[in-house]
């Protein structure tokens, strides 16, 4: 997202490893809790906090799943959108199995060609609990059934507006209204000419989609979060000075539009150095927001911002300090096993070559607990979290070449 300081921190080590490479995570990932890097003593930084003993997750061996793509995590496996805007997963249930099953259009497909199709640049979609896939695509916010039954192919590729920014992630979730399901997703509108800003706008199944960003704010990145009253959106906004933070309530009934709250800055960040993303996660505060940014002209991080269930300015903030600048630095936040937890990628020490590391660490009232490593290496390009009916979640990630999935037990 950004890179600080001189020593920048790169996705490829510049100087001892063959970054064309890959690296295989498994071998480099511990099974169970153990303590992160600290951080070197030249950069002055405070070691990261070591694990204890008393975390409450449990990793299960890392399972390769295919080269780099746009993957992301479901609760019962991994969805992979291919190049060709269609959906493969692979099937491993609620509970960690030995072997995945690929299902949807590449089922049968283990050749080469079926590995290219899953290669792919573009963002991950959002999955929701309604069993649908959303992403952009030709600026189109697009979306298909997939419920990965094993014979049964992904649904038909509906265009759901035909104003998204193409490059630009989608959030999405499934509400309970009454007696109805509906779909909601918020997606990044083009701007219509170069004075416009960018804005956020929501789509609501049967009713369409409306402005979210309010009249005079823009959005560079968005996020989803249920709360009490129902979902709050969280919306980065970039710009040359500064990196407003808004939050937003939707409420959502048995028919018609959703509702909006008020349209809250919650926080100002930094200019932007970077792509810069936003993630979000439920709590017993209220929904939280994890943002990588420069903290100041020489310190780089992971902000976690307690929204809470009502968003109110000056939200709280404190910081994880990572001990050089990363980008992309990939973060996802859910709650599982009773608490919430966030994974992020960070460089292990200051130096320009330094590995990388991916962890998970647990969040209290916005601070960040100890660490819990997953894997380690170079080129962590994206992560996600999706929690599981027996509590646990799986952890999806691309680093090293390749795209991984690793059950996460409740202790």
């Amino acid at each position: 997202m950004a890179l600080v300081g001189s020593g920048c921190s790169r996705s490829r080590n510049e100087n001892s490893v063959d970054a064309a490479t890959p690296r295989p995570a498994s071998t480099a990932a511990p099974t169970t809790a153990s303590a992160s890097h600290r951080v070197d003593a030249e950069s002055g930084a405070a070691p990261f906090p070591l694990d204890a003993g008393k975390l409450v997750l449990k990793l299960e061996k890392p399972i390769d799943l295919g080269p780099a793509g746009a993957v992301v995590a479901t609760p019962i496996g991994a969805l992979f959108r291919t190049r060709a805007d269609d959906l493969v997963g692979h099937l491993l249930g609620a509970a960690p199995s030995a072997v995945p099953k690929r299902v949807g259009r590449l089922e049968e497909s283990t050749d080469a060609s079926g590995e290219e199709a899953l290669a792919s640049r573009a963002p991950p979609a959002a999955f929701t609990r309604g069993s649908y896939a959303y992403w952009v695509t030709h600026g189109k916010l697009v979306r298909r059934a997939f419920t990965f039954s094993p014979g049964v192919l992904p649904g038909a590729l509906e265009v759901l507006a035909t104003d998204a920014l193409d490059g630009a992630q989608v959030a999405a979730d499934t509400v309970i209204a009454g007696e109805r399901r509906r779909e909601v997703a918020i997606y990044i509108a083009r701007a219509e000419n170069k004075m416009d800003e960018r804005r956020a706008r929501v789509w609501i199944e049967g009713a369409g989609t409306a402005a979210l960003s309010s009249e005079g704010s823009g959005a560079s990145s968005v996020a989803l979060a249920p709360s009490h009253a129902g979902l709050v959106a969280v919306m980065l906004d970039l710009r040359a000075a500064m990196s407003p933070v808004h939050a937003r309530i939707i409420e959502v009934g048995e028919s018609g539009p959703v509702r909006l709250g008020a349209d809250v800055v919650v926080f100002v960040g930094p200019s932007p150095e970077g792509r810069t993303e936003v993630a979000a996660a439920s709590s017993s505060e209220g929904p939280i927001a994890f943002i990588p940014f420069a903290q100041d002209t020489s310190s780089f991080g992971l902000a976690s911002l307690v929204i809470g269930h009502e968003p109110r300015l000056d939200a709280k903030v404190q910081w994880r300090l990572y001990p050089n600048g990363l980008e992309p630095a990939p973060v996802a936040g859910a709650a599982l096993c009773g608490r919430t937890w966030v994974a992020y990628a960070r460089p292990t020490a200051s130096a320009p070559a330094s590995p990388h590391v991916l962890v998970l660490a647990s969040v209290e009232k916005g601070a960040f607990g100890p660490e819990l490593t997953a894997a380690q290496g170079f080129d962590f390009m994206s992560v996600s979290l999706a929690p599981r009916e027996d509590g646990g979640a799986w952890l999806v990630w691309v680093g090293n070449g390749r795209s991984w999935i690793r059950a996460v037990r409740c202790g």
